[in-house]
C-alpha cells in the first residue's frame, strides 16, 4: 500500500482587502508581503504531475490548505485541489483553516468551512459528545484524523487534543478490530531538538497524549504546522514514525527544507521515501530523507 502524505499547502489565492476583518487583516499582510512569493502554483502543479505519476492508494493532506480562512479562499482551493480529490484522499483541517469563529463554526448555527466543502473527503465522522474523530478505512489500514486547531489571537498558534478524545479513538479501533492505523493531527507531538516550537506555537499536552498512545500505538504520526521537513524513527517514548510533510508547495531555503513524502507499507514495514522540488528539472523528485533516530533524539 502506498500513502502519500501532503500538508501546509496554503495557496496563493488572491482577497479584496475590503473583505477581510480582525485579525484576518494582519494575518493576510504577513502573508502577502512575507509568505506568498513563496508559494508559487507551480510548485502545485509539480506535485499534481508526481503524485499522479506515483499513484498511490491514499492522499492525506494534514490541514493548512488556506492562509485566512477566507471564504474565497476554501472556493479556490477546492478547485486546485480538484485533481486530488477522490475516495482515495483523506483531509483535516489545520490552525490557518480555523483561524476565525466563523470558519471554525463557532458564530451562529452554520458548518464550519471546512467542513462544508471539504466533508466527502474527510473520512466518517466518530459521534462523540464532544470533540473530532475522523476515521477512513482503506484495506486493512485505518486513517484516523484529530484536529487540534481552533481560533486565537493573531500571535498564537498552539494546539491541543483532549486526551477523552485519545480514550474514544483507542476505544473505537479496539471495538472495530481496527489492528493497524495512521494518526494525523496537524500540530506536531515530537520537533527535532534544533526545530523546538515555543508555548504559542506548540501542542499544549502533546507530552501526555503521547503517553497514552503507548497503550496502542499508531504506525505513524502525521502531521504539518512547522514548514520542514523530518522523519523521526520509533523509540521507547513514541513507539511510531513521526513524519512531517511541511509545507509541500513552499519553496526551500537554508531554513526550510520543504516537499512531501510516499509511504509504502506492505503490511510489516513502513518505508518513507521524500520527494522536493528541483529547480533543474521543474519536477519533484526523490530526495534525502531528513531522518532522526533514537540516539539523536533526546528523547524529546
Amino acid at each position: 500500500m502506498k500513502l502519500v502524505h501532503l500538508s501546509d499547502l496554503h495557496f496563493p489565492v488572491a482577497l479584496p482587502f475590503t473583505s477581510l476583518k480582525g485579525k484576518m487583516i494582519p494575518g493576510y499582510l504577513n502573508y502577502t508581503f512575507r509568505r506568498r512569493k513563496k508559494y508559487p502554483i507551480s510548485l502545485w502543479n509539480a506535485i499534481v504531475r508526481k503524485v499522479k505519476s506515483l499513484n498511490p492508494d491514499a492522499i492525506v493532506i494534514s490541514g493548512d490548505i488556506t492562509n485566512v480562512s477566507h471564504w474565497k479562499e476554501y472556493d479556490e482551493s477546492k478547485k486546485i485541489l480538484e485533481p486530488v480529490l477522490g475516495d482515495k484522499t483523506f483531509m483535516i483541517p489545520g490552525n490557518h483553516d480555523r483561524y476565525t469563529n466563523i470558519a471554525a463554526g463557532r458564530e451562529g448555527s452554520d458548518l464550519p468551512y471546512y467542513e462544508k466543502f471539504f466533508s466527502p473527503w474527510m473520512g466518517d465522522s466518530i459521534p462523540l459528545q464532544n470533540g473530532y474523530l475522523r476515521i477512513k478505512k482503506i484495506g486493512k489500514l485505518a486513517l484516523v484524523g484529530w484536529d487540534s486547531n481552533m481560533p486565537l489571537s493573531v500571535l498564537n498558534a498552539y494546539g491541543y487534543v483532549g486526551e477523552e478524545i485519545v480514550h474514544s479513538t483507542l476505544e473505537y479501533l479496539e471495538k472495530e478490530k481496527l489492528d493497524q492505523y495512521i494518526l494525523i493531527c496537524h500540530h506536531p507531538i515530537w520537533n527535532p531538538p534544533e526545530r523546538q516550537e515555543s508555548s504559542g506555537h506548540k501542542m499544549k499536552n502533546r507530552e501526555e497524549i503521547a503517553e497514552l498512545l503507548k497503550k496502542r500505538p499508531p504506525l505513524a504520526y502525521l502531521h504539518g504546522h512547522v514548514h520542514t521537513n523530518w522523519v523521526k524513527y520509533p523509540d521507547p517514548q513514541k513507539p511510531y514514525y513521526v513524519i512531517n510533510s511541511a509545507s509541500s508547495t513552499r519553496i526551500s531555503d537554508q531554513k526550510h527544507q520543504s516537499g512531501f513524502h510516499l509511504m509504502e507499507w506492505n503490511e510489516t514495514e513502513l518505508n518513507i521515501k521524500r520527494f522536493s522540488f528541483s529547480n533543474e528539472e521543474g519536477e519533484f523528485t526523490e530526495t534525502q530523507t531528513i531522518s532522526y533516530q533514537e540516539k539523536e533524539t533526546n528523547g524529546r
